[in-house]
C-alpha cells in the first residue's frame, strides 16, 4: 500500500506541477504546501475551540485530522512527506527539530513512529471530545423525544 500510494501522489504531482522540470523543486513545493496544510490544520483546531467553538467546524476537523491519521496508519507515515523526500532525494521530516532540541539522531523509523503518535494522540483526544458533544446533545434529544412520548400516552 506504501509503495502504491508514494508512486501514485507521485504522478500526481508531476501533473499538477507539470510546468517544473527539476523534480526537487517540486519536492520544494509539495513541502512547503504541506508544511502550509499541517499548520492550517493545527490553528483551525485552536479557532474552532476558542474563537469559533461551533460543532459543525469541529465536526469537519475532526474528520480531516481522521484521514490524516488513517492515512499514517496504513501507508506507514504520511505520503506527502515520502513523496516529497523522494522529489527532493533527502530523508528530512518536520519532526527531525524536535529531535533536534533533544540531541536524539533522526531516523527514518523514529519519525514515522513520532508522526503516527502525535497523529493517534490527536485523533484520539480530538474524537472523544467530539462523541462527547455528541452525546451532549443527544440527551436534550433524548429528553424531549421522552417528554413527546409521554405527553402523548396520556
Amino acid at each position: 500500500m506504501e509503495a502504491f500510494t508514494t508512486e501514485w501522489g507521485e504522478w500526481i504531482t508531476h501533473k499538477v506541477f507539470f510546468w517544473e522540470t527539476d523534480n526537487e523543486r517540486k519536492g520544494k513545493l509539495v513541502r512547503a504546501i504541506h508544511h502550509f496544510g499541517m499548520n492550517a490544520l493545527v490553528v483551525m483546531i485552536v479557532v474552532s475551540h476558542t474563537v469559533y467553538p461551533a460543532f459543525w467546524l469541529q465536526s469537519i476537523v475532526v474528520f480531516f485530522c481522521l484521514l490524516v491519521w488513517i492515512q499514517h496508519i496504513t501507508c506507514n507515515g504520511c505520503i506527502i512527506s515520502k513523496v516529497e523526500q523522494k522529489l527532493i532525494g533527502d530523508s528530512s521530516s518536520f519532526v527531525d527539530p524536535i529531535f533536534e532540541l533533544f540531541h536524539i539522531q533522526p531516523t527514518k523509523e523514529l519519525s514515522i513512529m513520532t508522526v503516527t503518535l502525535i497523529s493517534t494522540i490527536g485523533v484520539g483526544i480530538l474524537g472523544l471530545e467530539w462523541i462527547a458533544r455528541v452525546h451532549h446533545k443527544l440527551l436534550h434529544v433524548a429528553d424531549f423525544a421522552t417528554k413527546y412520548v409521554a405527553d402523548k400516552m396520556e
